[in-house]
């Protein structure tokens, strides 16, 4: 049983996305993580002026919002990044660069990008039906327009919430922005001529991976959070509304989350649409409590570091728990296995999320090896520390 207690490393979400508005600001970003993307992201930016070649690793977020960032400039670069990155869906990139007047093409091993900055002062469409990082990562980048620019994002949108947290600290940093919204589509027109205000930006804990530690403490452990976010914009903070369908109890007060060993816990119904980063380790959760759970809305989760879907319907198939499988999600019956079962052999496939899910079970007992552990680098270098394992 493993006792944690101390500061989460800061969000990545966060942190991407301040990087952005800090290098628009023409001000050196003071934060630091050890999280695998956003050092990438850190040092990219830090190498525009020196050089015309970047590398960004699997982050698709950091990726997305730095090939934005770059369109802007004059010249040809190619950024490079892990294949399993630059086979998940980029279109909607190409789609809206090209519409701005910026060349730009997927090689075999990176991404790139020609251009004298952006040309279209007018109107561009940006499709945000696989993730709401493509409208993030553009409007991340609108500072300093010559020109207003106005932006279409037809409906539905993918992980929304996510899209919500760029415009809060956009907002925060001074961006005016006009928002029209119909049934079709939502329109945005961002003011030319405008720069950051970066002095209102305070980071943040990262949710996601304080989720991770929680469940963790769940199933054997125990987790006090010292800087929890108080309410956060990020959208897995919605694990505390699944804890609470659960009776899983726990603490939050005064910037501190508390969270105990269960001896048992139920299952959940959750539509997991704005949160897809919740669902392997909470499918692992769901697994370990008891009774039946539905976890949907999670189509997306095909095309992210791994095909999350399938990655989790192995990892809970291995360990002998019942299950069917949704085209967007899962029901699990929980405690559905007589015993943990025989020894396995899982391979998260490069996944940070799909290493922590497989954690849960170790911790529950089973026997499980975990190939690849330094995957969780991406995001919480610290985890299998943290948690005894």
């Amino acid at each position: 049983m493993f006792q944690f207690a101390g500061d989460m490393i800061l969000s990545k979400s966060w942190l991407n996305r301040a990087q952005i508005i800090y290098h628009f600001a023409g001000v050196s970003f003071p934060f630091s993580s050890t999280a695998d993307d956003v050092k990438h992201l850190k040092n990219a930016i830090a190498s525009i002026g020196h050089s015309q070649e970047f590398h960004l690793g699997q982050g698709g977020t950091s990726f997305r919002f730095f090939v934005f960032l770059v369109s802007k400039l004059t010249g040809n670069f190619r950024i490079f990044a892990e294949p399993q990155l630059l086979g998940r869906p980029q279109k909607p990139l190409s789609e809206t660069l090209g519409q701005l007047g910026v060349a730009c093409a997927t090689r075999e091993k990176y991404f790139e990008i020609t251009g004298e900055g952006w040309s279209n002062s007018g109107t561009v469409t940006c499709d945000a039906g696989l993730s709401s990082q493509f409208i993030s990562g553009l409007l991340l980048s609108c500072w300093n327009l010559e020109n207003d620019l106005t932006i279409k994002v037809p409906k539905p949108l993918m992980s929304e919430e996510y899209l919500n947290m760029t415009l809060k600290m956009l907002q925060e940093c001074g961006m005016k922005i006009e928002t029209s919204d119909d049934p079709k589509e939502i329109i945005y027109t961002v003011f030319k001529k405008q720069t950051p205000h970066i002095s209102h930006l305070t980071p943040e804990a990262d949710v996601s991976s304080a989720f991770s530690l929680a469940a963790a403490a769940v199933v054997n452990g125990s987790a006090e959070i010292r800087n929890w976010p108080v309410n956060s914009t990020q959208p897995d903070v919605a694990f505390l509304k699944a804890f609470q369908q659960m009776n899983i109890r726990f603490s939050e007060s005064h910037g501190v989350l508390k969270v105990e060993k269960h001896n048992t816990w139920s299952g959940c119904e959750m539509n997991i649409g704005n949160s897809p980063d919740l669902f392997p380790v909470l499918s692992a959760l769901c697994a370990l409590g008891d009774g039946k759970s539905k976890l949907y809305g999670a189509g997306h989760l095909k095309v992210k570091e791994s095909d999350r879907l399938a990655k989790t319907f192995e990892l809970l198939k291995l360990c002998g728990v019942k299950f069917e499988e949704l085209p967007d999600g899962i029901i699990i019956y929980g405690r559905s296995f007589s015993e943990p079962a025989k020894p396995v052999v899982y391979d998260p496939a490069g996944d940070h999320r799909m290493a922590m899910a497989a954690a849960l079970f170790k911790l529950g007992g089973f026997h499980i090896q975990i190939l690849n552990r330094e995957c969780v680098e991406k995001s919480y270098p610290n985890f299998w520390k943290d948690t005894g394992l």
